[in-house]
């Protein structure tokens, strides 16, 4: 809508690399929809500067973007980016981050491969198979840091959580649930684009 496109003509410009893998991923890649947008995009990096991540886990590698997106705001930050062997976009995806060293592409089934990365993670990006979106939070929210920050992206699926009527706005309405009920985490629901919930511990008082 126009409030919607005012929004993006006044945010900052990504760098020229980020537009070059949504470009690519449209001309290219199956799904092109799926890629995080300038908003989104921008609003991972914020977290990632204003906390000075030093360990950052992209759940969800698809080409590349949100890891890259990472690397630009953090160049001496740890990046781990997760997604199933030759998952969609894998190749325009390796294209892009063998340019930044500090990127790790995981390969595999994230599910047993999330428990392996190093705790006092300190900004966690969750866009992957959302039917598997609560097992990645449970593992991952005991492997941040105090501070750390978990951005799940897709939680409202198009405005459909307000009354499921598939299995993917069930499971993500059951997952926004589930975030709210805890005691132990605060979290943030926005309904930017398909909707980000954001997530962090509380303070043991």
């Amino acid at each position: 809508n126009n409030i919607w496109q005012y929004c993006l003509d006044h945010t900052t410009n990504l760098p020229n690399n980020l537009n070059e893998i949504v470009r690519e991923t449209q001309e290219k890649i199956h799904g092109s929809q799926m890629i995080s947008d300038k908003i989104i995009t921008s609003l991972l990096q914020f977290f990632i500067f204003s906390t000075q991540a030093k360990i950052c886990v992209d759940v969800g590698t698809y080409t590349g973007h949100s890891a890259v997106a990472m690397a630009e705001i953090a160049p001496k930050a740890k990046i781990y980016t997760l997604d199933r062997f030759k998952q969609v976009g894998w190749e325009v995806a390796r294209e892009y981050i063998k340019k930044y060293p500090n990127i790790e592409y995981v390969e595999g089934d994230a599910i047993d491969m999330l428990g392996d990365l190093p705790d006092n993670i300190d900004i966690a990006f969750i866009d992957a198979d959302k039917k598997q979106t609560q097992l990645y939070f449970d593992i991952l929210i005991d492997k941040m840091a105090d501070t750390g920050i978990i951005i799940v992206d897709d939680v409202l699926w198009r405005g459909e959580v307000i009354d499921p009527q598939n299995r993917r706005a069930k499971v993500l309405d059951d997952f926004n649930k589930y975030i709210n009920s805890r005691k132990d985490v605060s979290n943030l629901v926005l309904p930017i684009r398909h909707g980000v919930n954001i997530i962090r511990k509380n303070k043991e008082s």
